[in-house]
Parts: structure tokens; C-alpha cells; sequence
């Protein structure tokens, strides 16, 4: 199992198709967070999969198992064929013979599929981040003694407490390598977003915007006395921003 997960993650974490440097260390610090999709996740993962290729080509998706079982998540071919043939007992896809593709050099002929109407809808869904799944997405700086306290103490068990949610960062996404993949995959499929502005971090800017474009709620939080004195940048500092107290972790005002 963590076999395949660690083949999902790696399928999965990056842009531009090349191969991740796979070292023992790199192993060690994924395999204790790694886990491999549900099925209804692998099912989602595969619709995406086949709707990305036909918006940005028009022609239906090669089938091609070795290539895809990772990209899916799924636990081996076993599990592999039991998702093709959810997808065609529930009329999800449409499957095609003689499709060209690319391998190795060589165009082949080879099994294909395109959505059907009916699941078009569902991609588009989880596109724009109408799917969400039962967590919300923490932007911050990293490393930072005050707000990591912040995270671990006060908002994670706060908002299990009062949601039932948990809250995932970065570094629950990956730890190692080009991560762009997941991590747009994990805030697009969150429920709300938080973003820590008090260090004026990059990412934490970038990734709430992400999740803006993306119609997500985002909550933005901040110092109480960074707030004071330098506010944040002028697009969010009208934004409702939840202020935290450095001298007293549990008090939290709003602006």
C-alpha cells in the first residue's frame, strides 16, 4: 500500500511531466503521511483526468494502464479495472477503439474514453471547487514559534471542536520536490481557507488568491500589533481579517 501511495504521490506532483529523483530520504519523510485516494476520490481523480485531456486536445483520453494507475491512486490493476467498470456500469464515459497515441516515439493504436454529457457537470464542478472535501486549508509562514502555537493550540482544535474539520497546511501536502499539483488540488478541494498575513509571506498571499479566484471562503488572520502598525497589502486589509495577540495566544479579536 505504501507502495502505490508513494507511486500516486509522485505521479501526481508535478506540472511538467518529469521524473522526480527518488532517494531514500525522500521515502523516509513521505511514507509516515502517505495514503492513497478513496475510491470515490480515484473515481474523481480519473474524471478530471479524462476532461483535462479533452479540453486541451478534443480528442478522447488514451488508455493506457501502466501510465494512468498511478495518476488515479488506485491500489493496483485489480482496483484499477473495478474503477473502469464503475465508470462504465454508471455510463460516466464513453469508450473508443483505435485512438492514436504517442509511446516511446511510436504512434499506436490503443482503447480510449470521453465523458459523457452527463459528467461534464461534475468536472466542471470540481474545477471551480464546488466539490469540497471535509478540511480547510492553513497559508502561513513556516517555522515561526508564535505561529505554529497559534495552529497547533488554538485554531486546529477550535475548529474540529466546532465543525468536525481538521486543517491541513503545506506541509501536509508534500515535503520534498515540485508540489504545484497538489497543492492547487488540496485548496481547490477545501472547504475554506485560512491565511496567517503577519510575516507579509509570499505563499500565504498566493495561495489565498488561488483560493479567491477559486470562490472559496478565506478568512484572513493577522498580529494584532503587525496589524497596527503596517496593516496588510491594501487588496486584503479591508477584507475581514481575524487579529491574534502575541502577548496572549488566546485572545482573538476581529477587525
Amino acid at each position: 500500500m505504501q507502495r502505490w501511495a508513494l507511486s500516486h504521490r509522485l505521479a501526481t506532483s508535478r506540472n511538467d511531466g518529469a521524473l522526480s529523483v527518488l532517494t531514500s530520504d525522500l521515502i523516509q519523510r513521505l511514507i509516515p503521511d502517505l495514503r492513497t485516494p478513496n475510491p470515490p476520490a480515484q473515481m474523481v481523480n480519473l474524471i478530471r483526468l479524462i476532461g483535462d485531456h479533452e479540453s486541451e486536445t478534443g480528442t478522447p483520453f488514451p488508455i493506457i494502464d501502466p501510465a494512468i494507475v498511478s495518476r488515479v491512486g488506485c491500489t493496483g490493476p485489480l482496483a484499477w479495472r473495478q474503477i473502469k467498470g464503475e465508470m462504465s456500469d454508471r455510463g460516466l464515459w464513453r469508450l473508443w477503439s483505435n485512438v492514436r497515441a504517442t509511446r516511446g516515439g511510436t504512434q499506436i493504436l490503443i482503447d480510449g474514453a470521453s465523458l459523457t454529457l452527463k459528467v461534464w457537470e461534475i468536472y466542471e464542478k470540481e474545477k471551480r471547487g464546488h466539490i469540497v472535501g471535509s478540511y480547510g486549508f492553513m497559508a502561513m509562514k513556516f517555522n515561526d514559534p508564535e505561529l505554529e502555537t497559534l495552529l497547533k493550540e488554538t485554531i486546529r482544535p477550535s475548529i474540529k471542536a466546532a465543525t468536525g474539520y481538521g486543517v491541513i497546511d503545506l506541509r501536509d501536502v508534500a515535503r520534498a520536490g515540485v508540489i504545484d499539483n497538489l497543492l492547487r488540488e488540496k485548496i481547490r478541494d477545501s472547504a475554506f481557507i485560512l491565511a496567517d498575513l503577519t510575516h507579509e509571506n509570499a505563499g500565504a498571499y498566493w495561495e489565498s488568491g488561488y483560493a479567491e479566484g477559486l470562490g472559496k471562503p478565506v478568512i484572513y488572520l493577522c498580529e494584532q500589533q503587525k496589524f497596527a502598525d503596517a496593516k496588510t497589502h491594501f487588496d486584503t486589509n479591508h477584507c475581514t481579517t481575524v487579529m491574534w495577540s502575541s502577548a496572549d495566544l488566546g485572545l482573538v479579536d476581529k477587525a
